[in-house]
């Protein structure tokens, strides 16, 4: 096995199930969201394209227990290993089922993508007929894959029992030759709707956002170039023409998976835009709460000077008055008189009443405030900074 281009005593099966199984669970994430946003948000009844991308979910963790049954038929260890303590024929047999299962999740996945693009855009006939030859293709691609992967050898038994006389075609030539046009039809899938963004009548601004969100969808074209460029180097396939097949497919076979669950996930996000959109205004709603609480609580805190003279004690800092009741009968609380000591008007005898007596007689005490008022010549510099939001650009 000197002549390989990988080989390992540990078992590389974790590199292959671990990332697949926690995008299948974000991509279960986005369909049930999307789901939910259809039916209790935006109150819309179920779609084409909804089905469509449940689908291509199910398709997927099919393939996931696909890869799951394949490692405990040795997927991930060496070659020396599955033929000694697993046996080559049960091995290969699962290879097979995971090609399969690719063949129908990989363009379902894409499907779902295209028929959100037909639902959304379907008034351009441009994209309308686009998204018709594209998924048709796709699908002659699908069925191409499970087709030569079933039919590889002749006799088809073949594959899984090299022992016998067959004929079979390049495994290496044919996963590199499958993952080609499938980078092909992302490059196409991703810039689709581009065209029809930038033709709705509104602001730049938005339309680089919901471009955004659609290109999001494009690091699915990052992972079909990762699965070329990983076939590349490790060439796996029976031999003579591949390499430690057990060990050298689960990384190419890695990025298809994530490939799958990334075409997924973007299918789901413009429909769940509007459960995001509201997540992330109860989130800054919420935010700004806790912030506002916050200053005004340091306010009071860094101002403990306060003043109350009904049926309440006076609070200024560390000289805390006591409070002497004049008249119980008052509704409301009674009238409290401030130590001399603690008051900010340094005596209380020298407040005087509004008849010009000093306290003490008959006549209701009046407290003057003298007010200043400025207005500024740029009224607008003036809502700015106290807090106004100008409603342009909304």
């Amino acid at each position: 096995m000197d002549n390989v281009t990988y080989f390992s005593d540990e078992s590389v099966a974790a590199v292959l199930i671990a990332p697949h199984a926690t995008f299948s669970v974000i991509a279960t994430i986005f369909v049930v969201l999307r789901v939910y946003t259809a039916r209790y948000i935006t109150k819309n009844n179920w779609t084409f394209d909804e089905y469509v991308a449940i689908a291509a979910l199910i398709a997927n963790h099919l393939m996931l227990i696909s890869e799951c049954i394949s490692v405990s038929h040795g997927l991930g260890a060496n070659m020396i290993k599955v033929t000694n303590e697993y046996g080559l024929s049960n091995f290969l047999k699962s290879i097979l089922g995971i090609e399969c299962a690719y063949g129908v999740a990989c363009p379902l996945s894409k499907s779902a993508v295209l028929a959100m693009y037909y639902r959304i855009f379907k008034s351009s006939n441009l994209l309308r007929y686009s998204t018709y030859i594209i998924a048709f293709m796709l699908a002659r691609w699908g069925l191409a894959v499970v087709v030569v992967s079933i039919f590889s050898c002749n006799p088809i038994y073949g594959f899984w029992e090299p022992t016998l006389p067959s004929k079979c075609i390049n495994s290496s030539q044919f996963y590199i030759g499958i993952t080609i046009p499938n980078i092909i039809f992302d490059l196409l899938t991703v810039g689709l709707p581009i065209r029809e963004i930038w033709k709705l009548q509104m602001g730049r601004d938005k339309k680089w956002a919901i471009t955004s969100v659609f290109l999001l969808g494009g690091v699915v074209v990052i992972a079909s170039i990762a699965r070329l460029v990983l076939f590349f180097i490790f060439l796996p396939g029976a031999p003579p023409t591949g390499n430690n097949i057990s060990q050298t497919v689960v990384f190419p076979h890695a990025a298809s998976a994530i490939e799958t669950c990334l075409a997924i996930i973007g299918a789901c996000l413009p429909p769940c835009a509007p459960f995001l959109k509201k997540l992330l205004k109860l989130a800054v709603t919420t935010v700004s709460s806790s912030s506002g609480n916050l200053d005004n609580k340091k306010s009071n805190n860094n101002n403990p000077n306060t003043l109350v003279t009904i049926g309440k004690i006076s609070n200024r800092g560390p000289g805390t008055s006591r409070k002497r009741t004049i008249d119980d009968g008052l509704e409301g609380g009674s009238f409290e008189r401030l130590d001399d000591d603690a008051s900010l008007q340094g005596s209380t005898d020298e407040l005087y009443t509004g008849m010009g007596h000093k306290k003490g007689g008959k006549s209701e005490i009046r407290v003057q405030h003298e007010v200043q008022v400025e207005s500024s010549e740029n009224p607008g510099y003036d809502n700015y900074h106290a807090g106004g939001i100008p409603l342009r650009n909304l």
